[in-house]
């Protein structure tokens, strides 16, 4: 018998089962979907932020809008009624107060009123008197003022005639009006040759056409002053304008 084939004294121990290990595959689709669920919660967190701010900004972009339109508005309405608190009616009043007349005369027209009537009339070119003729207040300095509104086609103007003691006078006033509504657009010469002075201001709420004669210009009154405006339209050339338009048809 050889050594290989002796009895050993050891006994034989097979080896331990392997430690289970843990299902990695499905811990990683946990954490995946972990991932996915806090990336979809954020998505939507930035959605409702992002809604939230343009919700925002539209509403300050309307009340923008509006108050832009309320301002304009304001401006408008102060700009046309400024010293105009006896604007002329078209219609009879409740009080009993005269209502429009062929000849364009109320009570309340004094002798500058009533000189304009028959020197300008009631009507222009396709302008009409609208109302009467009326003594109106002003804050230039003038000895009298009258005023007038007149509508056509092309709009709604108030013309305003002004008294002063001298041309020199009326001259001073129209640099007055003029450091109070900004430089004109254009100046021109009343007529063509060369005498009077016309001031446009082409606004962008309220066009406007003043101008006063010299002792050089044929016919006029001496100490005059005229003052033509009218809501600024959309026209691209200020000959368009309303202001503009009535001024070209005045028989002066």
């Amino acid at each position: 018998m050889n050594e290989r084939d002796a009895p050993s004294d050891e006994e034989y121990l097979p080896p331990p089962p392997p430690t289970p290990v843990a299902d990695a595959p499905e811990i990683d689709a946990q954490d995946a979907r972990d991932d996915e669920t806090r990336i979809v919660a954020a998505t939507r967190r930035r959605s409702r932020a992002i809604i939230i701010l343009v919700i925002v900004i539209a509403a300050l972009l309307l009340l923008g809008t509006i108050a832009t339109n309320l301002l304009l508005a304001a401006g408008l309405r102060a700009e046309i009624g400024e010293g105009r608190e006896n604007v002329p009616s078209a219609s009879a009043s409740p009080d009993g107060s005269a209502s429009p007349s062929a000849s364009g005369v109320t009570a309340e027209c004094g002798e500058l009123c009533a000189a304009a009537v028959a020197e300008i009339g009631t009507a222009g070119g396709d302008w009409k008197l609208e109302g009467e003729w009326a003594d109106t207040p002003n804050d230039l300095g003038s000895r009298d003022a009258a005023t007038a509104v007149f509508r056509s086609d092309t709009g709604r103007a108030t013309l305003v005639v002004l008294q002063f003691p001298s041309d020199e006078e009326a001259a001073h006033a129209a640099v007055d009006l003029r450091a109070r509504i900004g430089d004109p657009t254009y100046t021109e010469q009343v007529f063509d040759d060369g005498s009077g002075t016309r001031y446009d201001f082409d606004g962008a709420i309220v066009s406007r056409v003043v101008w006063h004669l010299d002792a050089q210009s044929q016919p006029h009154t001496p100490g005059r002053l005229y003052i033509v405006e009218a809501p600024a339209n959309a026209a691209d050339s200020f000959a368009d304008q309303s202001a503009y338009r009535l001024y070209l048809a005045l028989p002066l």
